[in-house]
């Protein structure tokens, strides 16, 4: 897939706005899409690709495992869960954890609303820990959300969960450790912080293949695969990733 960097000139702000708390479920859904809009257009300037797209490569690539308990590490959208879901050679069901209660609320509306709601289930998200038993997942997906994270704790955590044999697959930006990108990426944490106002991306820590490569097999996972969903505009730029690893 060609890449296509952030576009040229002064980066607007997206929109970020926290959601409504539950009292306000009467004007929920035009809010929820209004976030899930500032969500797409994040995605697009962060990786260079389609939100929507790259949900459904993500989605087809769960498939090929053949795997029937995925376990969504931190749903948010509830965009991939949701299409998962309804995907006909999807036969499993689909455990999607976020830690707002708004974003769980209207993930479980559009599930009703899709018929979708006996596969795709949201819970509760605590810090740190996912409410499941040791093994029990068979695939758990994490998609963007690494970064805002400890990484050896995050991996611990979701090691915990899998059962043997099961796959971790990581969506996440690898940003190559060359000395321009490193200036690079300085530049865009003053963007983040200062003109989007997104201080949780603003301190977001990215890795290297080398450096996850190594993070991943210190958790104790035994193989990985990483594929690349763009190619890189440059030897500086970073790239979109799969992490596929097996416990």
């Amino acid at each position: 897939m060609k890449h296509e960097g952030p576009a040229k000139g002064v980066q607007t702000k997206f929109d970020f706005s926290a959601a409504r708390p539950r009292p306000f479920l009467s004007s929920l859904p035009a809010k929820i899409d209004s976030y899930e809009e500032g969500v797409a257009r994040f995605f697009r300037w962060r990786t260079g690709l389609d939100y929507y797209a790259a949900m459904d490569q993500i989605v087809d690539f769960v498939l090929t495992t053949r795997r029937i308990c995925v376990v969504d590490l931190l749903c948010d959208t509830a965009t991939f869960s949701l299409r998962l879901a309804g995907r006909k050679g999807f036969q499993g069901k689909v455990y999607a954890f976020d830690d707002n209660i708004t974003l769980l609320e209207r993930a479980r509306q559009r599930a009703r609303y899709l018929n979708l709601d006996q596969i795709a289930e949201f819970r509760q998200y605590e810090p740190q820990r996912w409410a499941v038993a040791d093994g029990f997942a068979e695939i758990a997906v994490s998609i963007f959300d690494l970064h805002r994270h400890d990484a050896t704790k995050y991996l611990s955590e979701a090691y915990r969960i899998l059962a043997p044999e099961g796959y971790l697959l990581l969506a996440e930006v690898l940003e190559p450790g060359t000395a321009w990108n490193r200036l690079r990426w300085i530049w865009s944490r003053l963007q983040l912080r200062f003109i989007q106002k997104n201080i949780e991306e603003a301190r977001g820590a990215y890795f290297d293949r080398e450096a996850m490569i190594r993070m991943v097999f210190e958790a104790g996972f035994r193989q990985v695969i990483i594929q690349g969903l763009q190619s890189p505009a440059s030897p500086h730029r970073g790239v979109f990733s799969l992490v596929a690893a097996t416990k």
